[in-house]
C-alpha cells in the first residue's frame, strides 16, 4: 500500500461533505482567501465550496477576530492564578508526550569532530531524560551519509508511558517488513495523531504483540504475574528485536513498571466519539479558552485555522488532504485505559520542531506556509524516512531504558547498564540530559554524569538546559526587574512591538490596554531581548556551578558548539549575545513555536587541564 497523502492532491472529494467525486488530480491554485486548500481546476473549486466555506470563513480566519475575552469584556483568565488544575483537579495527570523545545542534533559534527574525520569514527550516545525520539532521530540523521563507524545509542526515560510509547514507535519505524515511508507515516501517526487509519491501528496491534505480547498474555493468565518476573533477572525485563540493517533495538524495563497503566491502556478498548470527547474536553476545554485565544492572538488567520483544524480532528495532515474518514481508530498510545486524554492542554508538537526548517519542507512539497500543520507533517515524515533509512543502511544500535536518570547512571558506572553493548566500563561522547537540572540542580546532573563522559574525547560534552532559573533570579525577567522595570520597558516594549508590527504610540493609549492582545503577546515576550547573561551567572554561581564543573574536571563552554545558548541567537555566538532575528523568524520562533524567551542551553566540555 502507498502513503496515503500526496501534498498537491485536489482539494475536491467527498472527504468534508461535499457532494462532488473524488478528484485525483493535482492541486494547481490555492483558495486566495485562506490558501489552506488547492485545486486542479475552477470547476472543482466551485464545486467544493458548499464544504470548504464553512473553514474559510470561519471567524479564526478573519483578521479582526478577537479573544473571548475581548469579546465579552472582562479580563482573561491568564491574568490570575488559574492554572489547568484548577479545572481538571485530581483526575488529570498528565503525561509530557510532546517536547517543548525544537529537536537538536547533539553531534553538530561540523562544528566538533568534523564530518570527514567522524565517517570512521565510533560514537555512544546517551538521552539522559529523553521525553520523546525527535533529539534521537535529528542527531542519527546528522550523522555522515557514508558513516562507516558504529554508533551505539543510550534512550532513558523514567515515564513509563513515555518509554512505552517510545519503544513502540521506534519498533514500528525500524522493523523489517513495511517500506520506510509507510513506516514513517505510521510512526507520525502513532506520536502524533489522536485517531488511526485501520492499517496504522493494525501495525500498533502488531508492534504491542511483538514487543509486550509475551508480557500481556502472562498479566492476562495469572495474578501471580509480578511474582514470576520479579523471579527472573532481578526484576528487570530486557529483550532485543532484529531492526533492519546490522544494528539492534534493545530495551530494558523494571518489571514493577509492567504491571499497570502504561500496558493496561494497550489492552483497552475505545470507540472514536468517545475518545474524541475525551481529547475535546482537555484540548478544547471552555474553562481554558483564553490560553488559547492568547497563543493563537499572535497567529496569522490560516494559522489559527491549521490550529483549530488538527485540534477538533486530533490528526496531523495536511489541511488540504485531509482524508479525515480514514481515520477511525482511537490512538492508543494518547489515551488512559479509562479513556482519558494523557496531554496537557497546551501540549502542541510545533513547540518540537524548528518552525523556520518546518516551513521549508512545506514549501519544498509544495504546500502553502498557510498550512502550518500539514508544512509540520511533511518535515516530521521526512525526518522520520531520513531516519529510517540510516538506520537500515548504517551501524546503528538503540537500547530504550526506563530509569530515574540518576539510577541509570549509577548503573552505567557499575557496568551493568547492557554490558553487551555498552561495555563494563561506558563511556559517551554525548549525554543529553534535557531540563533535568531544573529539579535536581546542575551540581547533582554533572556529578552523575561526568563519570561516563569520554574523556578521550576532547568534544565529548554534557548538554543542559534550563526552563525555570528565571523564577528563581531576581532580575532575571522583565516581571522580576523591580524599579529596574522602569527602566528597560520601553526599549524593550520598542523592540519587540516591532518585530509584532505593533503601533506601540497607539497601544498605550488604548483604554482597558491590559486587555488588548496585542498588549499581551508585547509583555508575554518582553523578554526576548531582555540582556540578562549576568543574571544567569550569578545564578549559575549561587548553586555554585564552576566549583562543582572544576571538581569533576569540566568547564562550561564560552561559546556553545551543540545548541545555541538562548533562542534567536546564533550558534557560537558570543555569551552575552542577544537575538538577532527578522520579523519572520520572531514569528516563527516565539508566536508560532512557543519557544520560551528564558530558556538557556549549557554545554559542559572536559576542562582545559584535562588529559585526553
Amino acid at each position: 500500500m502507498e502513503p496515503s497523502v500526496r501534498y498537491l492532491k485536489c482539494s475536491a472529494s467527498p472527504t468534508s461533505g461535499a457532494n462532488v467525486a473524488k478528484c485525483e488530480k493535482r492541486g494547481i491554485s490555492a483558495c486566495s482567501k485562506c490558501r489552506l486548500v488547492r485545486y486542479c481546476s475552477k470547476q472543482c473549486q466551485e464545486a467544493h465550496w458548499s464544504s470548504h466555506k464553512k473553514d474559510c470563513r470561519h471567524p479564526y480566519n478573519r483578521p479582526d477576530w478577537k479573544p473571548t475575552w475581548v469579546s465579552e469584556n472582562r479580563e482573561p483568565a491568564f491574568a490570575g492564578s488559574d492554572t489547568p488544575q484548577t479545572h481538571f483537579r485530581t483526575h488529570w495527570a498528565p503525561e509530557y508526550l510532546w517536547g517543548n523545545t525544537p529537536a537538536v542534533d547533539c553531534l553538530q559534527l561540523e562544528r566538533n569532530e568534523g564530518i570527514f574525520e567522524s565517517v570512521d569514527r565510533d560514537f555512544n550516545l546517551c538521552f539522559a531524560a529523553s521525553g520523546d525520539i525527535r533529539n534521537l532521530v535529528m542527531t542519527v540523521n546528522g550523522l555522515p551519509d557514508d558513516y562507516q563507524g558504529r554508533c551505539k545509542i543510550l534512550l532513558n526515560d523514567r515515564s513509563d508511558h513515555v518509554t512505552v510509547r517510545n519503544i513502540l514507535i521506534l519498533y514500528a519505524l525500524l522493523r523489517d517488513g513495511p517500506s520506510p515511508e509507510l513506516a514513517a507515516e505510521t510512526a507520525l501517526h502513532l506520536m502524533y495523531s489522536a485517531a488511526l487509519r485501520s492499517s496504522d491501528s493494525s501495525e500498533l496491534r502488531h508492534c504491542i504483540n511483538a514487543v509486550y505480547g509475551d508480557v500481556m498474555s502472562v498479566f492476562v493468565q495469572s495474578p501471580a504475574f509480578s511474582s514470576i518476573i520479579r523471579m527472573n533477572l532481578g526484576g528487570m525485563r530486557r529483550k532485543s528485536f532484529p531492526i533492519r540493517g546490522v544494528g539492534t533495538l534493545s530495551i530494558e524495563q523494571a518489571a514493577s513498571n509492567l504491571f499497570g497503566e502504561a500496558l493496561t491502556k494497550l489492552q483497552a478498548s475505545h470507540n472514536l466519539q468517545d475518545s474524541r470527547k475525551a481529547m475535546h474536553d482537555v484540548m478544547l476545554s471552555p474553562e481554558r479558552v483564553d490560553y488559547r485565544d492568547r497563543y493563537l492572538s499572535g497567529l496569522k488567520p490560516s494559522h489559527r485555522l491549521s490550529f483549530l483544524r488538527f485540534r477538533e480532528s486530533g490528526v496531523l495532515i495536511p489541511f488540504a488532504d485531509a482524508d479525515l474518514g480514514t481515520f477511525q481508530e482511537p490512538n492508543q498510545l494518547l489515551f488512559t485505559a479509562s479513556g482519558k486524554w494523557v496531554s496537557m492542554d497546551s501540549a502542541n508538537p510545533l513547540f518540537s520542531w524548528n518552525v523556520n526548517e518546518v516551513v521549508k519542507s512545506g514549501q519544498a512539497h509544495g504546500l502553502d506556509n498557510a498550512d502550518i500543520y500539514g508544512c509540520l507533517f511533511v518535515h516530521v515524515k521526512a525526518q522520520f524516512l531520513e531516519f529510517a533509512r540510516r538506520v537500515e543502511k548504517l551501524h546503528i544500535d538503540i537500547h530504550v531504558s526506563q530509569l530515574d536518570a540518576r539510577v541509570a547512571s549509577g548503573l552505567l558506572q557499575k557496568g551493568e547498564m547492557n554490558p553487551t553493548l555498552f561495555g563494563i566500563n561506558p563511556k559517551f561522547d554525548r549525554i543529553e540530559t534535557s531540563n533535568i537540572a531544573d529539579y535536581a540542580g546542575i551540581p547533582s546532573v554533572l556529578q552523575d554524569w561526568s563519570p561516563v563522559l569520554n574523556r578521550g574525547n576532547k568534544n565529548a560534552v554534557v548538554l543542559v538546559y534550563l526552563m525555570n532559573w528565571v523564577m528563581k533570579q531576581p532580575g532575571a525577567s522583565y516581571s522580576m526587574m523591580g524599579p529596574m522595570a522602569t527602566t528597560n520597558m520601553k526599549d524593550l516594549m520598542e523592540r519587540t512591538s516591532s518585530m509584532l508590527d505593533v503601533d506601540l504610540r497607539a497601544l498605550i493609549f488604548k483604554a482597558n490596554m491590559r486587555r488588548d492582545p496585542a498588549f499581551n503577546n508585547v509583555l508575554y515576550n518582553i523578554d526576548v531581548f531582555l540582556d540578562n547573561h549576568k543574571h544567569l551567572q550569578d545564578y549559575l554561581t549561587s548553586i555554585e556551578t564552576n566549583h562543582i564543573a572544576e571538581l569533576c574536571k569540566l568547564q562550561l563552554r564560552t561559546r556553545n558548539r551543540i545548541c545555541s545558548k538562548r533562542f534567536g541567537v546564533p550558534l557560537g555566538a558570543r555569551p552575552n549575545a542577544l537575538p538577532s532575528v527578522t520579523k519572520t523568524e520572531f514569528y516563527n520562533i516565539y508566536m508560532v513555536g512557543g519557544c520560551e524567551p528564558g530558556v538557556r542551553f549549557l554545554e559542559f566540555g572536559l576542562s582545559l587541564n584535562t588529559t585526553i
